[in-house]
């Protein structure tokens, strides 16, 4: 995989002071970063280090227990659940996708629509029709091997099926994309897929926020990278800045 440079352009999300407590607990601590158009950043951290439960809560997954500012195009976005993330073009693709990401007995035509259901409706009525043809173009899009749209998706391999969580949530048209650990358990071939589609989407003007666990992929897609460890940020590295060994170094606990 050869990562191509993009034109960086306007923060298109910027997070301020975000900050997640449970039982007293601080999760996350003063976050502050931004993210423009067609940016590929990476969020990179050790086990505990916060980086999950950063993406779930711009996702609205915490809003009780999280305070801070989301900012999407100078606006203040008000964001109480993941209904008002989605309303407001955010889209998290999970960790886990079979456990959050996916319908198992459902088939992929069913799985790629589920979350856009206003896209294949013809007077305000479910048409089949629209459905197949939005989950063909996607199926044709991310390069999706299966028998037919008909086909279970429990019955796909683990990079099929991760494309069509990924399907799922471009079906929904959103600007900013969340992904946590996007390869984990995806053969080379269906990895370096992910990693080329993470390109084009950035190339036509999505802001990508991407959390790997692997530094050699993390420094392979992003076009910076922000470390956490405790919670905290302790780096924002930009492309020429990067070496595997100032980046370790950064997310290292401190004491």
């Amino acid at each position: 995989f050869v990562k191509k440079a993009h034109n960086i352009n306007y923060p298109r999300i910027q997070i301020k002071n975000l900050t997640l407590k449970f039982n007293n607990k601080l999760k996350l601590k003063n976050i502050s970063f931004y993210a423009s158009v067609s940016e590929v950043v990476g969020i990179y951290g050790l086990m505990g280090s916060g980086r999950t439960e950063l993406l779930e809560t711009i996702f609205g997954l915490y809003s009780k227990n999280s305070s801070g500012e989301i900012i999407i195009d100078n606006q203040i976005a008000s964001i109480q659940n993941p209904f008002d993330a989605i309303n407001y073009g955010i889209a998290l693709i999970p960790e886990d996708r079979k456990k959050d990401g996916l319908f198992l007995e459902m088939d992929i035509c069913e799985n790629i629509n589920i979350g856009s259901i206003k896209n294949t409706l013809k007077y305000r009525v479910l048409n089949k029709k629209l459905q197949t043809k939005q989950a063909a173009f996607y199926q044709n899009m991310l390069n999706i091997k299966a028998s037919s749209l008909k086909q279970k998706v429990k019955n796909l391999s683990g990079g099929n099926q991760q494309k069509v969580v990924l399907a799922k949530w471009l079906a929904t048209n959103p600007k900013i994309l969340l992904l946590d650990e996007p390869t984990r358990g995806i053969d080379i071939n269906a990895k370096n897929e992910i990693y080329k589609l993470i390109n084009d989407l950035a190339d036509k003007g999505l802001t990508i926020i991407v959390v790997s666990s692997e530094l050699p992929e993390i420094m392979a897609i992003s076009d910076r990278i922000i470390t956490l460890s405790e919670g905290k940020i302790t780096g924002i590295f930009s492309r020429e800045q990067f070496s595997e060994e100032s980046i370790l170094k950064s997310v290292l606990p401190s004491n």
